[in-house]
């Protein structure tokens, strides 16, 4: 007998199922109602083939990941193609299509589990990127650009909305997205008021298949003509609505909606365990720094902000060995800001003597221009047109731009 986890809620047909999954060779070991007492279920065995309908309440692409995670078998009975599309959307790869008769149904899906051929309606023709994608413009080959920095204030957010001031003054279609899940600031810099958490509705955008380059260009904010912001989360405590598969589908959308896209994430990146699964999965867990992972590891260049203080600089020495290990492949560049009354010197030794040869640019501090700024919730650019932090700023660009050409 095949022992399986059946979520059918909302098919009319589903105790037909149950009752004749003894003759097809199955045993349905639980009925789950919806998505939560479905990942609830999957946690008991992370091995056992699960077969749902893609009218489970609650059920999301998020849940679908999870539940994929572990290479268990994931079996989609879909009855129409409006059924194939919905089970397609939510992230389901392996879709049958349900037959005349209960038991006929069960039947194909014990040899699909035991064989993984018969049965199977899977044409590849729909994917969640065409949706809704009517009267929308074509898609761009954008580039992404993580701005991470260790703990300690070092400037992230203010490198963040300079440097995508600085994209979008330079003629290219940009979005700054707040992704911090600590300490969330760009539209509170800005003086954004009426933004409606841009990221949280973009991730649910995400979850419910909905998400295009036209539903993200609405979730943003537009600053001025060529800038746009998605803002962060409205309370640190709402981190859990910024999960990881509704992100990567965020960057990707992110990529064909805007030239350039600056994401300011937080400065954790570890691992945070959470282990709350039989065997050791993190199957019901949620990630804090999903949002930094994901945007760091999606990224074409990963800007990583310090100070000239001995204290800076060695919190960056730590931090950056976390960074490589997350497998980033792409171009990191160190923003050193600088204050008025240090030298590079003794930060690019301190730096070079750690093993760390990565390129540096350096960003004279202005104090004074960004107080004024985040007074008037305005950009830097436009309090002080001729700071010198802009210079900076201009000189970080276009070594990002080289070095994301280069990839």
């Amino acid at each position: 007998m095949t022992t399986i986890i059946l979520a059918a809620a909302g098919f009319d047909g589903e105790a037909a199922l149950v009752a004749s999954a003894p003759a097809a060779g199955i045993t349905v070991a639980r009925r789950s109602l919806d998505a939560v007492d479905l990942l609830a279920a999957a946690a008991t065995d992370p091995t056992m083939p699960i077969v749902l309908t893609g009218e489970v309440p609650r059920i999301s692409p998020d849940v679908i990941a999870r539940l994929l995670a572990g290479k268990r078998t994931v079996i989609g009975l879909a009855a129409d193609d409006a059924g194939t599309q919905l089970l397609r959307i939510l992230g389901v790869t392996r879709i049958m299509q349900i037959q005349p008769t209960a038991e006929s149904t069960m039947r194909a899906v014990a040899a699909e589990i035991l064989h993984g051929v018969t049965g199977v309606w899977d044409t590849g023709s729909w994917r969640r990127q065409d949706i809704d994608m009517g009267a929308v413009a074509a898609p761009l080959d954008g580039q992404l650009v993580a701005v991470w920095g260790p703990a300690g204030a070092p400037g992230r957010t203010c490198m963040a909305i300079a440097l995508a001031d600085a994209f979008a003054r330079e003629g290219a279609s940009t979005c700054l997205v707040d992704a911090d899940t600590y300490a969330p600031a760009v539209c509170f810099n800005l003086g954004i008021i009426d933004d409606s958490s841009g990221i949280v509705v973009a991730c649910r955008n995400a979850d419910n298949g909905t998400l295009n380059i036209r539903s993200l260009q609405l979730s943003a904010s537009v600053l001025r003509r060529q800038l746009h912001v998605l803002g962060g989360i409205p309370r640190v405590d709402r981190w859990p609505d910024l999960r990881h598969s509704a992100l990567t589908s965020v960057w990707a959308t992110a990529r064909a909606a805007f030239a350039r896209t600056v994401i300011d994430i937080g400065p954790c990146i570890e691992d945070e365990g959470g282990v709350v699964q039989h065997g050791g999965g993190t199957l019901l867990s949620s990630r804090r720094n999903a949002a930094a992972v994901t945007a760091l590891t999606a990224a074409d260049a990963v800007v990583a902000v310090t100070r000239d203080d001995p204290l800076a600089i060695s919190r960056l020495i730590t931090g950056l060995p976390a960074v490589t290990q997350l497998g980033v492949s792409a171009p990191i560049i160190v923003a050193l800001i600088q204050s008025g009354d240090r030298r590079g010197g003794p930060a690019l030794d301190a730096l070079r003597s750690s093993g760390i040869n990565l390129q540096v640019v350096s960003i004279p501090f202005d104090g004074g221009g960004y107080r004024n700024a985040l007074a008037q919730g305005a950009l830097l650019a436009e309090i002080a047109p001729r700071s010198p932090a802009l210079k900076g700023i201009a000189a970080l660009s276009k070594v990002l731009a080289t070095g994301m050409a280069a990839r």
